[in-house]
C-alpha cells in the first residue's frame, strides 16, 4: 500500500506518536501551509518538532513501531528522523531553555533559541508550529546547516 503525503497522513502520524506520549507539532512546509504561509502544494516529508529533554520515547516508538523505519544517517542528538511506507518524518528535538525558553541544540555546537510562542498554534485539531517560529528558523538556516565536520561532533547536550 502507497502512503499519500496528504492531511490524513499527517493527522495519523501525529496520532501514533501521541499514543507513545510524544507530543509533536507540525513544523516545516505543512506548517507554512496550514497556517496560511504558502499555498497547498505537494509535500515530500512531514517536519515535526518535539518537546522534551531528550530522544528516549521516540527511540522506543522507532524500536517499536512496525510501520516506522528509522533512517538510521539522521540520528543525531537534536534530530531523528523516520519512513512511513516512503514518506520521510523529520523530528527536532525542542529542549526547554535554561532561561524559560525553548532552545535545539544543533550538531552539538550550534543553540538555535525557538521564539516563545513556538508551541502556541493549533490549526483544524493539529499542533502547529508558531509563524515566528517558522520565519525564525528560516532566518538562521544557514548556520544550523549540516556539514561533515559538524556532524561527527554531535552528542546528546542541554541547551546552555
Amino acid at each position: 500500500m502507497s502512503t499519500a503525503n496528504d492531511l490524513a497522513f499527517v493527522r495519523d502520524t501525529l496520532s501514533r506518536l501521541q499514543n507513545w506520549g510524544i507530543i509533536a507539532w507540525v513544523f516545516g512546509g505543512w506548517a507554512e501551509e496550514l497556517l496560511g504561509l504558502a499555498p497547498q502544494r505537494a509535500h515530500r516529508d512531514l517536519d515535526l518538532l518535539y518537546l522534551g529533554n531528550d530522544f528516549g520515547r521516540l527511540d522506543s516508538f522507532l524500536a517499536s513501531d512496525t510501520q516506522a523505519t528509522e533512517i538510521a544517517g539522521k540520528r543525531f542528538a537534536h534530530k531523528r528522523a523516520f519512513l512511513r511506507d516512503v514518506i520521510m518524518a523529520e523530528v527536532t528535538l525542542v529542549q526547554p531553555g535554561p532561561r524559560g525558553g525553548f532552545c535545539t541544540l544543533f550538531w552539538g555546537d550550534t543553540q538555535h533559541d525557538w521564539p516563545t510562542d513556538v508551541f502556541s498554534m493549533e490549526v483544524n485539531g493539529i499542533r502547529v508550529a508558531s509563524a515566528a517560529s517558522l520565519h525564525c528558523y528560516r532566518a538562521n538556516h544557514a548556520r544550523l546547516r549540516w556539514s561533515p565536520e559538524r556532524a561527527s561532533r554531535s552528542s546528546h547536550m542541554p541547551c546552555h
